[in-house]
């Protein structure tokens, strides 16, 4: 088997062929990745990179035209393109703090212009930005996990059927938050999965850790279904307005 030279700055399409390079055992292929897939898996980051660059040009200049006078769906237009290029720029495969640094900025001074741009008497549009903000704080601390990165790109690396293999390359503690950004049905998919493999690996299982991410994933799907009990509960206790 070859000895593949990683980057210092993975991406996201190079990530997975180090996870499978790392834990061949989970993927049920058990094919080690060789020398041509990681030179693809490398293009293919550096196309992301490049693509990346030309979205930020765009974006500065777009900034630059925004006066007190730019209609304020234009100005939310434009930040919401700057909180999807900073998540981009968060799972690609280079140090792009100083990119990321610029559009926290950015998204500062766009974030100040839509809060002038609200009336004084706009009680709901100010609460609603607030709620927004901190929405968005959560998912920036999820960020730091680059297998969250990969999992909410619109185009992901790894193929459906190598999710619950991935995920369980990870430590508990990325498991767990990655769990965060999945809904019910793809947590129970995931579920099956790690069975599956636990099953196929049988007394290896457990060496892998296998058995406390099951755990997690389990203690997870329960409070998911509390959470809905409870709120079918309250919807239900609610009586209807007289017609």
């Amino acid at each position: 088997m070859p000895n593949l030279e990683f980057s210092e700055w993975p991406g996201a399409w190079e990530r997975h062929v180090i996870r499978k390079t790392d834990f061949p055992l989970l993927f049920s292929d058990r094919k080690p990745p060789v020398t041509k897939d990681l030179e693809q898996a490398q293009l293919l980051d550096k196309q992301e990179l490049a693509q990346l660059e030309l979205e930020l040009a765009e974006l500065l200049e777009q900034c630059s035209t925004i006066t007190e006078t730019t209609n304020i769906e234009h100005v939310c237009k434009i930040k919401s393109d700057l909180d999807r290029c900073y998540d981009t720029a968060c799972g690609l495969g280079a140090d792009l703090s100083e990119q990321k640094e610029a559009l926290t900025l950015l998204n500062e001074v766009i974030t100040t212009a839509i809060r002038r741009a609200l009336r004084d008497d706009d009680e709901h549009g100010r609460l609603l930005l607030i709620k927004q903000e901190s929405v968005r704080m959560r998912h920036l601390t999820r960020l730091n996990y680059p297998i969250v990165c990969d999992l909410l790109r619109s185009v992901c690396p790894i193929p459906p059927a190598e999710i619950p293999a991935a995920l369980l390359c990870e430590t508990d503690e990325a498991f767990t938050v990655a769990l965060e950004v999945l809904d019910d049905n793809k947590r129970k998919y995931l579920a099956e999965g790690i069975d599956t493999i636990s099953h196929r690996l049988k007394d290896k299982a457990n060496l892998l850790g296998l058995e406390r991410k099951q755990k997690l994933l389990q203690k997870t799907l329960v409070a998911s279904s509390v959470s809905g009990s409870v709120q079918s509960e309250t919807l239900s206790s609610v009586e209807p307005e007289p017609g």
